[in-house]
């Protein structure tokens, strides 16, 4: 991590993250905590979905507030996760790291979460049309920000494919 420029994003991220700690001197501690770690966050992103769906679903329309502060928590904890990992030089978005088939539940989670919130929303007041219209404003958007970083890993792929 030497080699990479300290940001105050990165001093920040290394300040919440203790990684000062004598602990990370012990490579096997260190390994164990990334892979506890990496499970920790992957079970906190299907829990968080699966609970906004359920209480979406069994509380209806008050639950909706709670639902989406949650669910944009959840995108800014992945958001920052993410530019953490890029900012030190690995894109975990590449291809061949990302199991399709792991995202199936949390795909189904989302699309049964926006049908909830749709449902929830359906009074036809204009605060709830423009809440369903944001929300689905939402939704297109991290869909294309998946897609077009797809796009542009595949393609990065191809192109170092043809370089070597």
């Amino acid at each position: 991590m030497s080699s990479v420029q300290s940001s105050p994003f990165l001093r920040a991220a290394r300040a919440v993250g203790d990684f000062s700690n004598p602990f990370y001197d012990e490579e096997r501690h260190r390994d164990v905590w990334n892979e506890a770690s990496a499970f920790g966050f992957q079970l906190f992103l299907l829990t968080a979905f699966l609970f906004a769906t359920v209480c979406i679903w069994v509380v209806g329309r008050p639950a909706l507030p709670y639902v989406q502060v949650g669910m944009v928590l959840t995108g800014a904890i992945s958001w920052l996760t993410l530019m953490y990992a890029q900012r030190l030089g690995v894109d975990v978005l590449q291809p061949q790291r990302l199991n399709r088939v792991r995202m199936v539940p949390i795909v189904v989670l989302v699309l049964l979460l926006g049908a909830g919130a749709v449902r929830a929303a359906a009074d036809g007041s204009s605060f709830d049309r423009g809440t369903a219209s944001g929300a689905l404003t939402g939704f297109l958007l991290v869909l294309a920000f998946f897609v077009l970083t797809d796009l542009r890993t595949r393609r990065a792929a191809a192109r170092s494919e043809q370089g070597d």
